[in-house]
């Protein structure tokens, strides 16, 4: 099951500045070295992110809806300096303990894979070189020997791996979150990122080379109940780039009330769609605490999320990943562009 999506098209518009506003991506993410982040030019086009640093950084993700023995994560990357052996993305077991990690040694570009502080396996020859685009997915089973197992893929190519082995650190025999992160000396982009474990009949093992593109309202439809904060149309005041937070919105304190909105087109350049994840920049703004349901609407079938609190005058965002259409459909390209989104007050 597709758990997680991430194309970096939300934290801002300007190449070479801090993400936008302060704190965007903190709202998303359980951690966000922030600072330390640049926006930069995407691998396909687009937007990725840079981590300019001296020590330490990570993105973490929340905490995944998982307790399957396998996690799959694929991201795009490149790397720009030298430096010692460094992270490059690491997964967390059920304890929030560091389980099995990625590691690369930029002056030679081989790949290391660590359960915990332990080193495993490293590979030889592969000479990942700087400042080239590399699209890398892991797969764990984490159990205790002899049932785990690990395979690291570049460009869809096994490049390291093996079967038989411990890839548990604790007692969790599962990994829950994971973490973009790094150490001095190797200063990564990062894009077009997935997440999956192994549960269900779709989206269950790699998925291969992937892109992950940002599709912003364009249109309101009949179902726009929710009061603007000025201008003539609703979706005008959730469509920007770069959030704007107070300046442009919309609200309501009615249950069942809801805006729906029209969406921009997929793009030609996409061949198949995996699922779609949809991202609510949202707070609460009185003392009368409210859940939020995502909605997405596709001819006469809607699909209404699970509630989700809000919990903070402070901005945050709620996110909503579908692997299949509001009938039940996978999606194509057609139907993405035939939907709605939006938002309803629980």
């Amino acid at each position: 099951m597709l758990l997680w999506i991430e194309g970096f098209e939300g934290f801002g518009t300007t190449l070479n500045a801090d993400p936008s506003p302060v704190g965007v991506v903190g709202r998303k993410y359980s951690v966000a070295h922030e600072d330390d982040m640049r926006v930069a030019t995407g691998r396909l086009g687009g937007y990725s992110l840079h981590y300019l640093i001296e020590a330490a950084i990570a993105l973490y993700s929340p905490g995944l809806s998982t307790t399957d023995d396998t996690l799959v994560v694929g991201f795009a990357t490149k790397f720009s300096s030298t430096g010692n052996t460094c992270y490059l993305m690491c997964m967390y077991d059920g304890g929030n303990a560091l389980g099995i990690n990625l590691r690369i040694i930029p002056t030679t570009g081989e790949l290391l894979i660590y359960r915990g502080s332990t080193l495993l396996k490293t590979t030889s020859g592969l000479g990942l070189l700087t400042g080239a685009w590399y699209y890398i997915e892991l797969k764990v089973v984490c159990a205790n020997s002899p049932n785990g197992s690990y395979e690291v893929r570049v460009g869809g190519i096994n490049v390291l791996s093996a079967t038989g082995v411990d890839t548990q650190v604790g007692a969790f025999a599962y990994h829950y979150k994971f973490g973009m992160t790094t150490t001095a000396g190797l200063n990564p982009y990062f894009d077009d990122i997935y997440c999956l474990d192994g549960s269900g009949a779709v989206n269950n093992d790699f998925l291969g080379n992937m892109r992950v593109i940002a599709l912003r309202p364009d249109g309101d439809t009949a179902a726009n109940a929710w009061t603007r904060s000025g201008g003539a149309e609703n979706y005008d005041l959730v469509n920007e780039d770069i959030c704007d937070d107070d300046t442009g919105y919309v609200e309501s304190a009615v249950s069942t009330t809801k805006d729906l909105y029209t969406y921009d087109a997929v793009a030609s350049l996409a061949d198949s769609i995996k699922g779609v994840q949809i991202n609510t920049m949202c707070r609460e703004t009185d003392a009368n605490s409210f859940s939020l349901v995502t909605v997405s609407k596709l001819g006469a079938t809607e699909s209404n999320s699970a509630a989700a609190a809000i919990g903070t005058t402070n901005y945050v965002t709620k996110t909503r990943l579908m692997e299949t259409d509001p009938t039940g459909n996978a999606w194509t390209i057609a139907n993405v562009d035939a939907a709605q989104f939006g938002i309803k007050v629980n």
